[in-house]
């Protein structure tokens, strides 16, 4: 691993400033370690009794208080839900006391119950505390309080939390979004360092989270205003994953569980082991790995518009698509991680992650393509089946070495190298075929025919579009082809193979310094520097038959391949009423006939004409980014309710990025571009403690988000059909998007466990990147420019409110139940240009992009005795998913409103066995995308239902 010679220089110079100057003081200072008999406690209260002096434990259960008078103290530890635990302890000038491990217990209640009775009350006590004790605005999940939740993926794990969205492939989450900003918008970390992107296909700085299994997490930490000892990209906010640790015992967790999916009619396993111990006093280590292996289907049916028309004809229909996707995914994770303690001051440590995510799909889709107006033969058209067969692989692995030291009693240091990459590929490939990577293999069959419900003007429209009201009618649009769908019929037009590679590695080099100047002020102070090194490449090769070109060769059929019945398994579109079993085709090429079609496609040079797809470059560019950042930053307590943190970031990013342009007379030429900004990231934090349970907070931050690498990157196509040419470009006089971040949020802690908060934020923008298109009109023709800009600027307002709470009111059986409930508004605008149909250029007040006005998380949960179940609903409202901008605001796209229901339930066998039982999507809920309003379809996709059951032991 490669760093800077001036960053080590640097951090050595520093470190031995320090040592040389730093003498014992005549103060002292405490440390130790709090668990109960889950484990480590983070978040305890742990304060001098009759002084302001105290600390917070952290997620490793630590805490360490320093610039302590020599003397006689109590040291009391509190914690929701526990008892109160108090130790004497006696103080030298100069004394470092470690107090090794202090143990505390649950509650128990008037009736001598123990208060701890459900399964994840300690997660929620855990989680609680951290948010209680934070000096900024966030939400914290525990381990154990993913995995009661029917979760299976770390994008599905920060769902529940307020304010937090996610998108879903295939029915599963995939993509987290915070406060409804765009995904870019966002940061995902783990243990502090920014997650490399898996998008291999448009290059975003998108992280696809459901390669990281829940089981692998110890702490999901979302912060949505950010403190300057975090990265400093992160708008909506920062979701840092941390992996687990090495524990305090013995743990040894293992989980066994089996599934079923409706809709593929197919089974699953789930399996993960943890398992942890320490050997000696000073060394500790732990080995968690998970296994998910699931089958997965989904129907699907979309609509294309023609929205490049003018007036009503935009709203005309070019194209309709069935869909029926079925597939396999194998999620697989391992987390290493080990600590030696150098001495009660000083340790060392190595964390390890290796996950992989698997996916495979085999897509049957018939395609309608209607007829395109009046200077067309009327009603006529075509049929095509496309089938298509992909895999893909993508794999994230990495590791950190760091150490942490408490350098004088004052002082504390801790330092961290680490590397993660992701390697992303459109599947193995078929060992068949000439190329290696050809993840993606395609065959394209059409078949000509006429259409009945076309309207006046040679166009097919929903009946209220449509100039005679001639059209689709229905939830269903039906295409009325004229003709049965006849193998025989079918003419087979293209056959190829795509393959994408993606590879992004980060390696990073960071050091802090703490200091605790005595009873009102800390200060921090450190540096950080990344190299992120990115490529990507794009193959595709497609052939035609010779027969489609005049040559003396026959064209293949689709009944010249090993057709079988198709068995549409969980039934095709079956929610709305099986509307296409009917009209598509009844039978079906196999799996096994179809890559054998490809292969002979490769093989037969004489029969088939290999498309020329320009050069590779094209598709293909690689770059680097190098971020050098350092920041300082202290806490105040202006009395002992009110504490002031505040401090700056900044951060230089400089980009390097190798594109090429390829003319209309397809040459090629290479060029590259190195665009740097430097941001300055001021934060100020506000916490005023009302009492033991309440505070109220106020926080300011800016914050920002780095363009795209496909963006910047500097490749030019140029395309021309006919008298129009097409122009696709990167800019890289882009400037990154700024946010000026206000908080203000209340926050009310039950004492049995509980919370209600609410709070505003706005968010005032600037620089807002989409991709604007230009148009100009000569007597040459038309050439349309789309090109990546920056908007002004735009705001975003919001307000949540969340409420946890249990019923302990009640009594007897009544007294498990109890409600966990929160919800987000959202209000947003921005200036996007439109043009009219004489070209001419104006300005939209549009919401930002994947920003709901609404969401909602409402859990209704019982926990008493052995038993513990929960049913879940989240709701996310609609929302622009996006804008075209040559064709203005009616157009544009639409995610439709979507409400998810989960259920989760287990029974405690014994202390260590427990049965469990999972249901996701009891609705059956679709996925749908409109076209400018509601009545207007573009995607409508359905998933069916999916369940597990299994156990769990916790033999220790």
């Amino acid at each position: 691993m490669k760093y800077s010679k001036n960053f080590m220089k640097a951090l050595v110079l520093i470190m031995t400033m320090i040592n040389a100057s730093m003498l014992m003081g005549q103060t002292a200072a405490v440390r130790g370690m709090v668990y109960d008999a889950q484990g480590k406690l983070p978040g305890v209260s742990v304060a001098l009794v009759g002084t302001n002096r105290g600390d917070v434990t952290d997620t490793k259960g630590q805490f360490n208080i320093q610039s302590i008078e020599a003397g006689e103290y109590v040291l009391r530890f509190t914690f929701i839900g526990f008892e109160p635990v108090e130790k004497q302890i006696s103080l030298t000038a100069g004394q470092n006391l470690n107090m090794g491990e202090v143990s505390m217990v649950e509650a128990i209640d008037e009736l001598g119950e123990v208060v701890v009775v459900g399964t994840i009350l300690p997660s929620q006590m855990r989680a609680f505390n951290i948010q209680k004790k934070a000096i900024n605005i966030q939400n914290v999940i525990a381990a154990d309080g993913i995995g009661k939740l029917p979760d299976r993926n770390a994008a599905e794990a920060v769902q529940r939390v307020p304010g937090v969205t996610i998108e879903r492939d295939q029915g599963e989450g995939r993509f987290a979004i915070v406060r409804g900003t765009p995904i870019e918008w966002s940061s995902n970390l783990v243990n502090g360092d920014r997650l490399p992107s898996t998008d291999g296909f448009s290059g975003t700085r998108q992280v696809a989270l459901d390669i990281i299994p829940t089981e692998l997490i110890e702490y999901a930490v979302i912060s949505k205003a950010l403190t300057p000892d975090m990265e400093g990209d992160a708008i909506g906010g920062s979701i840092d994953f941390k992996t687990r640790t090495a524990p305090s015992g013995t743990v040894l967790n293992v989980s066994l569980a089996g599934g079923y999916n409706a809709q593929t009619q197919g089974e699953s396993f789930n399996g993960s082991i943890i398992y942890g111990d320490r050997i000696g006093e000073k060394f500790g280590f732990l080995v968690s790995a998970a296994s998910w292996y699931r089958p997965w289907a989904s129907d699907n049916y979309e609509l294309e518009y023609n929205f490049d028309l003018p007036g009503a004809q935009g709203f005309s229909i070019n194209n309709q698509q069935i869909r029926d996707y079925e597939g396999t995914r194998t999620t697989n994770g391992v987390n290493l991680a080990a600590q030696y303690d150098l001495n009660a001051n000083s340790n060392i440590f190595v964390r390890g992650l290796y996950d992989t995510f698997y996916d495979t799909e085999f897509v049957y889709q018939h395609d309608f393509n209607f007829p395109e107006g009046p200077d067309e033969t009327p009603t006529l058209g075509s049929a095509q089946l496309l089938v298509r067969n992909a895999g893909y692989f993508t794999e994230l692995y990495g590791g950190e070495l760091g150490g942490e030291h408490q350098l004088a009693p004052k002082w504390n240091f801790d330092w961290k190298a680490s590397m993660y990459k992701v390697e992303n590929t459109a599947g193995e490939g078929n060992t068949k075929l000439p190329s290696a990577d050809a993840g993606i293999q395609m065959g394209q069959f059409q078949q000509f025919g006429t259409f009945s419900n076309v309207s006046s003007d040679n166009y097919m429209y929903w009946d209220f579009d449509s100039p005679n009201g001639i059209g689709g009618m229905g939830d269903a649009f039906q295409p009325n082809f004229n003709s049965n769908l006849d193998p025989d019929q079918f003419m087979q037009t293209l056959a190829g193979t795509i393959g994408f590679e993606l590879e992004e590695e980060d390696k990073v080099g960071q050091f802090n310094f703490e200091y605790d100047g005595g009873n009102k002020l800390k200060m921090k102070f450190g540096a950080k520097y990344r190299n992120k090194e990115r490529s990507t490449l794009q193959s595709q090769q497609f052939f035609i038959p010779l027969g489609l070109l005049g040559a003396p060769v026959p064209v293949p059929v689709y009944s010249d391949y090993n057709l079988v019945p198709y068995d549409t398994k969980g039934g095709l579109l079956q929610e709305m009423g099986s509307p296409y079993e009917n009209i598509i085709l009844s039978n079906m090429m196999s799996e096994g006939a179809f890559n054998n079609m490809i292969v002979d496609v490769f093989n037969s040079p004489n029969e088939y004409y290999k498309a020329d797809n320009g050069p590779a470059e094209i598709n293909s560019f690689s770059g680097s980014e190098n971020v050098t950042a350092g920041y300082a930053m202290a806490t105040y307590d202006l009395n002992e309710k009110l504490s002031l943190t505040g401090g700056l970031r900044v951060e230089h990013t400089q980009v390097n990025i190798t594109g090429y342009e390829l003319d209309t007379n397809d040459n090629l030429t290479e060029f590259e571009v190195d665009p740097s900004y430097t941001s300055v990231l001021p934060a100020l934090h506000l916490k005023y403690a009302v009492n033991d349970n309440a505070n109220l907070r106020f926080a300011y931050s800016r914050s920002f988000a780095r363009p795209n690498f496909s963006d910047l990157n500097p490749t030019r196509v140029l395309v021309s059909l006919g008298n129009i040419t097409n122009i696709s470009e990167g800019n890289a006089d882009l400037e990154p998007t700024y946010a000026n971040n206000f908080d203000v949020l209340g926050e009310y802690y039950f004492k049995d466990v509980g919370v209600v908060s609410g709070g505003l934020f706005y968010k005032d923008v600037s620089n807002v990147i989409f991709d604007n298109v230009n148009q100009e009109t000569t007597s040459n023709g038309v050439t349309r420019t789309v090109r990546p800009e920056n908007l002004e600027s735009a705001w975003l307002l919001g307000v949540e409110l969340a409420f946890t709470k249990r019923f302990t009111f009640l009594p007897g059986f009544w007294s498990g139940f109890g409600l966990n409930a929160n919800y987000t508004y959202t209000k947003s605008e921005v200036e996007v240009p439109i043009f009219n149909d004489a070209g001419e250029e104006s300005l939209s007040t549009q919401t930002l992009l994947n920003q709901p006005e609404h969401i909602y998380n409402v859990s209704l949960f019982y926990e008493k005795g052995k038993f513990s179940g929960r049913i879940a609903a989240n709701y996310k409202g609609s929302y622009l998913a996006e804008y075209r901008i040559e064709a203005g605001p009616e157009h544009y796209r639409f995610y439709d409103k979507n409400l998810t229901v989960d259920l989760s339930s287990s029974y405690s066998i014994s202390e260590k066995l427990r049965v469990f039982a999972e249901v996701n999507n009891l609705t059956n809920e679709p996925l749908r995308y409109y076209h400018g309003s509601v009545e207007r379809p573009e995607q409508v996709e359905y998933y069916s239902i999916r369940g597990q059951v299994g156990l769990r032991f916790s033999l220790y």
